[in-house]
């Protein structure tokens, strides 16, 4: 443990993050803004898109899967930025008439509210009259200047006031990806600042009772992480790539499951690799009985296990497997993602990498990549 790295002090504050987030309105605001347009569509299938950037991306992902549900509609997609603009401006020289393209809500996730890429999402939006919400943890009058010329952009922050933990800083979003997915969780079903708690306690257990140095060797002398995933595993996926590649610690191959049986099981045979990790989740039987209850992998997942053990056997590499018993995906999910800050912490620590800045001196051009703010 290093008590000097930034990113073991924000791993730290997280667990209190989450809870002044939950303790907002954010999830009854948010619930009864959709809901009240959902009433407005005559409780018709919505199109709505969830659009987020880095460590936002994977919360946006989760959030698709989260609003599918609730809202009954398969017409949600999960976008960065600028897919989003590509999308928004697919049609503008085109005349539909009454049939052109409609968002009935675009929300944005930002965590500072001042993403320029995000901004530029809703100013689209504005033109377009659809409306859009921002979820984000800045208060919301700090952000008023940001949205000025967009009249119709609702906020809804998850600042909480006697929250005394500060910003989160660094390269690594660990409560700000968090945060947004628990309250678009929250958001269906009740708030879980207990459960979720319970959650980080675990992950940082989970994590605490791998071996980490010799995980963080085998990525130092190879650094490739294949992960495998099935759809609704998808945002914890999205997670674990977002946090290797931006912490510099290693590049990431995401496999779903199925899919990865038509070739592209070629490239763990042919090339080295430092760690796999393997997203499961379990079935569940009812004895003839009724009063009692096994569980039990898939067929598919018992196989691949199979395979991956062996594999990483024979490549000096590393299997990890992710799962919970968790029947809800959403809750499955929380549950995934909370072990995530701890294992990238821990490894980048093995390292001697503070994952929170791993560079240093950071390079101007890259700020000024992300300061972009013209067209893309």
């Amino acid at each position: 443990m290093r008590k000097e790295f930034v990113s073991r002090q924000q791993v730290n504050l997280m667990p209190e993050r989450l809870r002044k987030a939950e303790e907002t309105d954010a999830t009854k605001e948010l619930n009864l803004y959709m809901w009240d347009l959902y009433k407005m569509n005559d409780y018709k299938p919505m199109r709505i898109m969830i659009v987020g950037a880095g460590g936002s991306y994977p919360a946006a992902i989760f959030a698709k899967h989260a609003v599918s549900d609730e809202m009954r509609t398969p017409y949600v997609e999960a976008v960065t930025p600028q897919t989003a603009v590509r999308i928004l401006k697919q049609f503008d020289n085109v005349n539909f008439g009454e049939n052109n393209p409609v968002y009935n809500l675009v929300i944005g996730i930002s965590y500072s509210g001042r993403t320029p890429d995000i901004k530029y999402v809703a100013e689209l939006c504005e033109k377009k009259n659809f409306p859009f919400v921002l979820l984000t943890g800045a208060e919301k009058q700090s952000i008023s200047d940001v949205y000025a010329n967009c009249e119709d952009v609702k906020i809804i922050s998850y600042y909480n006031e006697h929250d005394t933990t500060g910003k989160e800083k660094g390269m690594i979003s660990m409560a700000s990806t968090l945060a947004p997915a628990i309250i678009f969780d929250d958001n269906w079903t009740c708030k879980l600042i207990r459960e979720n708690q319970e959650a980080l306690e675990k992950g940082e257990k989970f994590v605490a009772d791998l071996n980490i140095s010799d995980i963080a060797k085998a990525i130092k002398e190879k650094p490739i992480v294949h992960v495998f995933y099935e759809w609704d595993e998808l945002p914890t996926a999205a997670d674990i790539e977002s946090k290797f590649i931006e912490s510099g610690i290693a590049n990431v191959i995401l496999h779903e499951k199925k899919n990865f049986s038509h070739g592209r099981y070629t490239s763990i045979y042919n090339q080295d690799f430092g760690l796999v990790i393997n997203l499961t989740r379990h079935g569940m039987a009812i004895s003839g009985s009724g009063d009692a209850h096994k569980i039990y992998k898939y067929d598919y997942d018992e196989k691949l296990a199979t395979v991956l053990n062996e594999i990483c056997k024979e490549k000096s590499a590393h299997y990890i497997e992710i799962g919970t018993m968790a029947f809800m995906a959403s809750q499955w999910n929380i549950e995934a993602m909370t072990k995530l800050p701890y294992l990238i912490t821990a490894i980048g620590e093995e390292l001697g990498i503070d994952i929170s800045k791993p560079l240093s001196p950071f390079p101007k051009e890259a700020i000024e990549l992300y300061d972009y703010k013209g067209d893309f």
